[in-house]
């Protein structure tokens, strides 16, 4: 009985995990594309970079925003970003995204603004947001994490603690195409986060 029950709630787990994937992937590809560069030559180069290696045209926009938001949890660490520092004076969301790109370390405000500019590059109205995120240990900590607002809704993507929660093994998109009422229980948001990315429109 114990064998059939521990089958019965995996089975359960992985068709809900389908089912989410699926609407992610519904939501993502549904959206209006409105590819915007950042302007700031250093991230922008990068960006295309990067974009090029790890898309083709022939992917869907779920596949490429995935590809981005793997990407980021896959090659990048938590840590101090020293590459950002010399492009923070010119341009303080773009020397973060592109310092992250450069280095593959950096704090939550990185893993945003190198999400946030790749998928504005993709198209997509995606922007920061600085609130609250619940702590493993209990309790809530200062955060940012990105959004993409897909057709009046704000979808929550956050690398960052995806990253923490996946530590080096496979990653379960537990922050990614998320709906704030789908993760109540994890962030406050408090405002968007205008020192880096704003919505486009």
């Amino acid at each position: 009985m114990k064998k059939f029950l521990v089958t019965l709630l995996l089975s359960m787990c992985l068709f809900m995990n389908q089912a989410l994937a699926a609407n992610a992937e519904s939501v993502l590809n549904s959206a209006q594309l409105t590819p915007t560069l950042t302007g700031f030559e250093p991230c922008d180069r990068i960006v295309t970079y990067y974009l090029n290696r790890i898309t083709t045209p022939e992917m869907s926009t779920a596949a490429k925003v995935q590809a981005c938001y793997d990407w980021l949890v896959v090659h990048c660490s938590y840590g101090d970003n020293i590459n950002r520092l010399p492009y923070v004076e010119e341009a303080y969301g773009p020397g973060r995204a592109a310092g992250m790109l450069e280095g593959y370390v950096g704090a939550c405000d990185d893993y945003s603004c190198a999400f946030a500019a790749m998928t504005r590059a993709l198209g997509l109205n995606c922007y920061t947001v600085y609130g609250q995120t619940s702590r493993a240990d209990g309790g809530y900590t200062g955060h940012i994490w990105c959004v993409i607002k897909v057709d009046g809704v704000e979808y929550v993507f956050d690398p960052q603690v995806e990253d923490n929660i996946a530590r080096g093994s496979d990653i379960q998109y537990y922050r990614f195409c998320k709906t704030y009422d789908e993760v109540r229980e994890n962030y406050i948001p408090q405002r968007i986060e205008s020192d880096y990315f704003t919505p486009l429109y």
